[in-house]
């Protein structure tokens, strides 16, 4: 049953865990009606959720048919990532981070390894959005906020399927800690440049592996 927030919040967070753990699969059909009984709910919130999922890009509304998880392209893909990085470069170069928020983030980094080691992939997935939501939100600009919320959802998806073929653990961590040293620096382009490339690197890396089609 579902308890916090609104229903139609609800149902995209549970979709969208559906499709992170594997359980929704790439060309999946999403039927309200087995939603509606799993969560025991009516099938307006179910309605709304699925037209925010489409709106994202991760569900696709075939006429006559019904709603299917998208199967993401390599251009969408990059084109994710890269946006991502923009709009998050920007919003960590005008913020101004405490020596606490700093700390924060660096044991955020120490914990990603970890979770990595363990193979704890909804726990990586989950950290690794509130260490970017952390540096978005700073930002206090609801717009870039907002934006940022809806490209996650899909980096996050290709990542955590791809993820053990990009990096060792060890360098999950250091490739977040390079984020945060930047932070440190207080150097505006410096901080803008440092994300931008950690999500164009790792986009074109998923992007590659998709034109693989592994």
């Amino acid at each position: 049953m579902i308890k916090k927030t609104t229903y139609k919040d609800q149902v995209v967070e549970y979709i969208y865990k559906e499709i992170l753990k594997g359980n929704l699969l790439p060309k999946s059909q999403i039927k309200e009606s087995h939603l509606a009984e799993e969560l025991n709910i009516s099938r307006a919130p179910i309605r709304e959720a699925l037209r925010e999922l489409i709106s994202i890009g991760i569900v696709e509304y075939r006429p006559r048919v019904g709603n299917f998880v998208v199967e993401l392209q390599p251009k969408d893909i990059l084109d994710t990532y890269i946006t991502r990085g923009v709009i998050e470069g920007f919003a960590a170069s005008v913020s101004v981070f405490k020596d606490f928020e700093i700390d924060n983030l660096y044991n955020m980094c120490i914990e990603m390894e970890s979770l990595a080691k363990e193979n704890k992939n909804i726990e990586l997935i989950d950290l690794g959005d509130r260490f970017h939501n952390i540096i978005v939100e700073k930002s206090n600009n609801n717009q870039i906020i907002s934006f940022a919320k809806t490209l996650s959802i899909k980096s996050h998806l290709m990542f955590s399927k791809y993820w053990p073929k990009l990096y060792i653990p060890n360098q999950i961590k250091e490739r977040h800690i390079l984020i945060v040293d930047a932070l440190k620096s207080k150097n505006p382009n410096e901080i803008e440049k440092s994300i931008r490339t950690h999500y164009e690197e790792t986009g074109k890396k998923i992007a590659k592996l998709k034109e693989k089609g592994e």
